[in-house]
């Protein structure tokens, strides 16, 4: 999401130091710095001491001060650290958090986050100055950030360890820094205060928006399958972040992939007119499962009939599936979907492909002509590969284009 909201730090030195906190507090004046490792309690090390655990803060030396505390594993995080602070009497905190951009915490008194960069400012400012001071500033919510959107590390990535030959996950949406309605019992997420709305974070935000996408899909599109509107949303989904170039993940800066993102971000007016649909039914699913071995016992516990696998069984690379993944491939194989065509009139859609490295594709027909809405076509995507990728997925894509509409499948290949 294009958006931040920031508590920064104003230090002595007059230099701001950008920070990540939804902080309504006012600080009114500056407070002196201090580590949590140079107030460590007697007896305890200063390592314990420096991430503000529990029982390792000394009163006497924090109360007043704002507190630095670094980031340990073995912490319940900020929420946890913040209460240790205000009970050995300080009256601010700074965490360095290296997913403070992704992570928004309420706290009682005043606090926020910051990330690997401003953390070495910070030391530095420390280091130099005999009596450092700073100042938390109360959020303000910046508007138009770039770039964005990027890849929480919360995200549910793959590859997906059940059904390694669908690409997990399918899609992302926004899920950072969600303002919504919130139940009014006070809970730590609002710092014990009683609150109609809320932000937070996690896949739990995305969902509601992806679920919000399919029900105006269904609404423009009462005919369609639930298959029909995956396919839209997944097909048009982006990979492209506001600065034109490829979305990447979050801190480490690097370039995502389908086990980040899946298909893309999201892109709700795109989806509504997707040119082509990758469409199944149960008959589909009933042949995907048994390609994984699901039993007639356990066929019929999902569909309450007593069903037998076609033998020899559909390779489960061969579901109808918006995107294309084969897992442990040992030689070429030949992929084989269908399409659906919704529009006006005639059209040509042409093949175009981004090569995963060390694998040729090529696809039959290149190129699907259509008569009218409705018509379907299909064509095989053939996989050979070039070299191994040991134990290691390699990505690419399959792009159907007419023109005006760009129908993109990401595909994940494993070559033993």
């Amino acid at each position: 999401m294009d958006r931040e909201l920031n508590s920064d730090i104003y230090l002595g030195n007059s230099k701001v130091l950008k920070g990540y906190a939804i902080n309504p507090l006012r600080m009114e004046k500056s407070y002196a710095l201090i580590t949590g490792s140079v107030a460590a309690a007697p007896g305890v090390p200063k390592e314990n001491a420096s991430s503000c655990l529990n029982n390792t803060l000394d009163p006497s030396l924090v109360k007043g001060k704002i507190v630095v505390c670094t980031m340990d594993i073995t912490n319940d995080g900020p929420s946890a650290k913040i209460v240790i602070v205000k009970e050995a009497g300080g009256v601010g905190m700074i965490d360095l958090y290296p997913q403070a951009r992704d992570f928004y915490y309420q706290f009682g008194i005043p606090a926020t986050l910051i990330g690997q960069e401003e953390a070495k400012e910070l030391e530095a400012y420390m280091a130099t100055e005999k009596h450092p001071v700073a100042k938390i500033l109360t959020t303000r919510t910046n508007l138009k950030t770039k770039p964005a959107p990027h890849m929480a590390v919360f995200s549910s990535k793959g590859p997906n360890i059940v059904t390694p030959d669908i690409i997990t996950p399918d899609i992302t949406a926004p899920g950072v820094q969600i303002f919504a309605a919130w139940s009014p019992v006070s809970t730590e997420d609002t710092a014990g205060r009683s609150e109609d709305y809320n932000i937070i974070s996690g896949t739990s935000m995305s969902c509601p928006h992806v679920s919000a996408v399919a029900a105006i899909l269904k609404s423009h599109h009462p005919s369609w399958s639930p298959a029909a509107i995956m396919s839209a949303i997944m097909t048009t989904a982006t990979i492209i972040d506001n600065t034109g170039h490829p979305i990447k993940t979050f801190p480490d800066g690097t370039e995502a992939t389908p086990f980040d993102y899946g298909s893309g971000h999201i892109n709700p007016v795109a989806a509504l007119n997707p040119g082509l649909i990758y469409d199944f039914d149960s008959s589909d699913i009933i042949n995907f499962l048994c390609s994984y071995g699901a039993s007639p016992r356990q066929l019929k516990n999902l569909t309450r009939k007593l069903i037998s696998c076609k033998n020899p069984l559909t390779p489960s690379y061969n579901f109808n599936y918006p995107s294309i993944g084969v897992f442990r491939m040992k030689g070429s194989v030949s992929v084989s979907r269908t399409v659906t065509y919704y529009g006006k009139g005639p059209t040509i859609y042409f093949a175009d492909v981004v090569h995963p490295e060390g694998v040729k594709v090529t696809v039959t027909p290149p190129s699907l002509k259509f008569k009218k809405t409705g018509e379907k076509m299909s064509f095989k995507v053939n996989l050979t590969p070039l070299k191994s990728n040991k134990n290691f997925f390699v990505f690419g894509a399959l792009t159907w284009k007419n023109g005006i509409h760009r129908v993109r499948s990401p595909i994940g290949v494993n070559v033993l």
